[in-house]
């Protein structure tokens, strides 16, 4: 425990307190592309959401964005966590996944306190947002931190063998972002295309949020509970995956 929380604030000393903007970028940036998605698509394409007409698309688009950004970012960053830290690798007797794990917890945990100054201005502000079911929000975005985790785990170690997944990752988390019902609704889709769609992992807790916080629809709790199980299936794989690289982590350093 002593180590996670010595690898868990150093990422966040080394990410944001060094920078001049410190933790402040943490919801600046998101804040800037939020805006930046919502001129381009709501003010010059004119984007709608059928569902979310009375609470307006930049509402729809921010409860989706947050935890997509925690997400992504703590994906990409946790990538090169091995490889920054093949100093100790050979010297040090250490378990790596824990600051892989560190490295996603301090950058989930900060982009989510964002999220809830978030969700708090709508409770405070947004008269149509369903004020009620705020608090089942937790259950998706616990659930893409652990999805976030066994990733992280699984493409860092790869990452010292394979150098090029930061670079492979990096464009697809684009795709994957456009891939997910974060920007659009569902409902432009053609249906073969909704079909395809759903097969994507990150479909259904983001649709959940939107449900929960928006529509008002019936929530996918079935679709939850098979994805639940099915990203400890993955987490468990990668952590064997990761244990069965890491004593050649030395060799290919």
């Amino acid at each position: 425990m002593a180590l996670f929380r010595y690898f868990f604030v150093r990422e966040i000393k080394e990410k944001y307190l060094g920078n001049l903007t410190g933790v402040a970028w943490v919801f600046i940036q998101p804040i800037i592309t939020l805006a930046i998605y919502w001129v381009v698509f709501d003010k010059i394409f004119g984007a709608k959401i059928p569902e979310a007409q009375d609470i307006g698309f930049i509402v729809y688009l921010a409860i989706g964005f947050w935890p997509w950004m925690a997400f992504s970012e703590s994906i990409i960053r946790s990538i090169m966590v091995v490889s920054e830290k093949d100093g100790l690798i050979g010297k040090v007797k250490i378990d790596f996944k824990i600051p892989v794990i560190a490295s996603i917890s301090a950058n989930f945990m900060l982009s989510i306190i964002g999220y809830i100054i978030v969700l708090l201005g709508l409770v405070l502000f947004a008269d149509t947002f369903n004020h009620i079911r705020i608090f089942l929000v937790v259950i998706p975005v616990f659930q893409m931190y652990v999805f976030a985790i066994a990733i992280g785990l699984l493409l860092s170690s790869l990452q010292i063998f394979i150098r090029d997944i930061h670079q492979f990752m990096t464009t697809m988390i684009t795709l994957w972002f456009f891939l997910t019902p974060i920007i659009y609704s569902e409902t432009y889709l053609p249906e073969s295309y909704r079909n395809i769609i759903k097969y994507n992992p990150l479909y259904t807790p983001i649709t959940f949020i939107h449900k929960a916080l928006i529509t008002n629809d019936p929530l996918p709790w079935v679709n939850m509970g098979i994805l639940s199980i099915c990203i400890l299936i993955f987490l468990y794989l990668s952590i064997k995956i990761f244990d069965k690289l890491s004593p050649n982590f030395e060799v290919f350093k």
